[in-house]
């Protein structure tokens, strides 16, 4: 009995240490799986939270993006575009998301340059040459359409919908091979929207108008009104509460204004098309025309034989051959394009010749030196100091008033005419029709012309001076100096835009009619506009007439520098109706391409075949009593 307690009491004790040991391996499992399922829920949470961190990321990213203003338009004085902004798209890819995304990556490249008829291998190799990018623009496809882009997105759309219908059916059907094989989406290509500046009308008023790069405007009203034009960009973006949800603010972009400008591109196209024709038949080495409202400084054309392509500007083929263009160096390619853009209207300086003696004989009658009854013989030529000046075409016009001066284009007299005024009041009307300084023209690169100060106004100056030599003006200075002779004696400053208005159809800014200063009493303009129009009637002008139309206006022909070469500009300044000017216009042919280029009838027949075109659009019809 002893030894069977003895057995009991050794088994019993052996239980326990075994039951003690299995108890800690128990535990010691149960910590370590405690351990691992902590780890695990660690690890877990933390993913959690990145992929919820990176959600939230990308949901604002979503929503912080640039809102584009749109550049203002330019519009003519009837509301026709000259120059717009329109919105366009680019292709971008995201060689990072392609490269990772695989076969959807494969499948975006392949389906890139199917779409664009791109080289596929080229296109790979451009994405894979910058794997971490995730902004690559293809610049094959740049400048899609509102259409085209739409089409694109409409292919990724339809993509995206076959792989999920291709997911749902595989679940419903519980087929794992076919999730492991769906249909393919596009990734990583998106289009990013901006606008260009486009120019409906091509060529017409290009020198007035000007083009822009980007938000800088070059030239004509794009450059002069740059800043009205400019808008300013706005902004979407998101941000997180307190609570984690997406805020979204929106700070609207503001547009530009659109700028109304004074041209009618109706009559500026005719007039180009007209230089056109000369220039081919029988050509001159500058043709340029200007055509202005005489009672306010609106310039209503303001054209030229150089024109460009506002929509390529820097296109040089209509001038130069290709293999010219090749051989060019970048200095001498921007020279030639300064020669194209550059603004014979107001960049250019030249001797007037004839049409200045309206001027010099105003100024007389103003300062009461002469009269319309005092009479000037004319014998032909006349003695100043050591020179023998001739008049026109060495003709003797006898006893000259100052109306037939005009009618007749009489050197001697108004020589006389000049000498009788003096230097200094002569020196002092240049000054106040502008001569020698610019007019203030809202277009950049205005010249301010070459004329004699009053110590170098000597008898000889002053008598060559008298009839338009010797002194250099630009076309701008002669007709806004024009228009105040012949509306009153008022001189406007000349401008080329009208208005500004903004999106909502408010006026930023008016450009009237600005008289800067009085150039010659009511009086003296009456007689201009009378013996003007004597000069289209039965003077040297008379190939200006228009049928049914009351025509005024001055000839002009001058000598170019060096005398020697017999080249010359010639010219007609006029206005209608005569007696009540509506508009003004100035038409100068640089060495018409003719035997004997010294005749001011180029000029005239050249002005009577645009004013024919110009006046009904301009709301000017014949008069009835007009001759015919």
């Amino acid at each position: 009995m002893v030894r069977r307690r003895k057995k009991e009491k050794k088994f019993r004790l052996y239980m326990k240490k075994k039951l003690v040991a299995v108890m800690f391996v128990v535990i010691a499992l149960l910590i370590f799986l405690l351990f691992n399922v902590f780890r695990i829920i660690q690890e877990k949470e933390g993913t959690y939270t990145r992929s919820k961190l990176a959600q939230h990321v990308q949901r604002v990213n979503n929503v912080n993006t640039v809102l584009l203003y749109r550049r203002g338009d330019i519009v003519d004085r009837n509301g026709s575009q000259l120059a717009i902004s329109v919105k366009v798209y680019d292709l971008i890819l995201s060689p990072l998301d392609i490269i990772e995304g695989k076969e959807n990556g494969e499948f975006t490249i392949k389906k890139v340059a199917e779409l664009y008829g791109l080289d596929e291998g080229k296109l790979r190799t451009d994405i894979y040459e910058r794997p971490k990018s995730q902004y690559m623009k293809v610049t094959e496809v740049t400048d899609q359409s509102s259409e085209q882009r739409d089409t694109f997105d409409k292919i990724k759309e339809e993509a995206k919908k076959a792989r999920e219908d291709a997911a749902e059916k595989a679940d419903k059907e519980d087929d794992e091979e076919a999730k492991e094989h769906l249909p393919p989406v596009i990734v990583g290509a998106w289009f990013e929207e901006k606008y260009v500046r486009r120019y409906p009308m091509g060529t017409v008023a290009c020198n007035v108008v000007g083009f822009a790069d980007g938000e800088q405007g070059t030239l004509g009203i794009e450059g002069y009104y740059n800043s009205f034009l400019c808008g300013r960009d706005g902004k979407a973006y998101g941000y997180f509460d307190s609570d984690l949800e997406l805020q979204r603010k929106l700070i609207p972009a503001v547009n530009g204004n659109t700028v109304v400008s004074s041209i009618d591109s109706n009559v500026q196209r005719i007039i180009e098309e007209k230089i056109a024709e000369y220039k081919k038949e029988p050509g001159a080495e500058n043709v340029a025309v200007m055509v202005m409202d005489p009672n306010n400084g609106e310039v209503l054309a303001m054209a030229t034989d150089t024109l460009f392509d506002l929509n390529d500007p820097r296109d040089l083929s209509a001038y130069y051959t290709e293999q010219e263009v090749n051989a060019m160096s970048n200095a001498e390619q921007a020279k030639a394009l300064n020669n194209i853009w550059r603004n014979f209207c107001i960049s250019d300086t030249y001797e007037p010749g004839s049409t200045f003696k309206p001027f010099t004989v105003a100024a007389a009658l103003d300062e009461g030196t002469t009269n319309a009854n005092i009479v000037y013989d004319c014998a032909g030529k006349i003695q100043v100091s050591d020179y023998e000046i001739g008049c026109a075409n060495r003709v003797s016009h006898g006893a000259v008033t100052p109306k037939k001066a005009l009618m007749e284009s009489c050197n001697v007299a108004l020589m006389n005419i000049a000498a009788g005024l003096g230097r200094t009041q002569f020196h002092k009307y240049i000054g106040l029709f502008g001569f020698g300084r610019t007019t203030g023209i809202d277009l950049a690169n205005e010249e301010r012309g070459i004329i004699h100060t009053e110590e170098e106004l000597n008898s000889v100056e002053l008598a060559t001076s008298s009839f338009g030599q010797t002194q250099n003006v630009t076309m701008i200075q002669m007709l806004s100096a024009f228009c105040s002779l012949i509306n009153g004696g008022n001189y406007y400053q000349p401008h080329v835009v009208k208005k500004i208005v903004n999106e909502q159809g408010g006026i930023v800014a008016k450009m009237d009619g600005r008289i800067l200063r009085q150039t010659v009493t009511a009086g003296t303009s009456e007689f201009i506009r009378d013996a003007l129009a004597a000069t289209v009637e039965e003077g040297t002008a008379t190939d200006a007439n228009v049928a049914g139309y009351q025509i005024a206006g001055k000839t002009g022909t001058a000598e170019k520098r060096p005398v020697e070469e017999k080249n010359y500009i010639v010219s007609f300044m006029g206005f209608a109706p005569a007696d009540k000017p509506q508009i003004a216009i100035y038409v100068l042919i640089d060495q018409p391409n003719v035997e004997d280029q010294a005749h001011s009838s180029y000029a005239t027949q050249f002005a009577s075949k645009i004013m024919k075109d110009i006046l009904p659009f301009l709301g000017i019809y014949p008069d009835k009593e007009a001759k015919e």
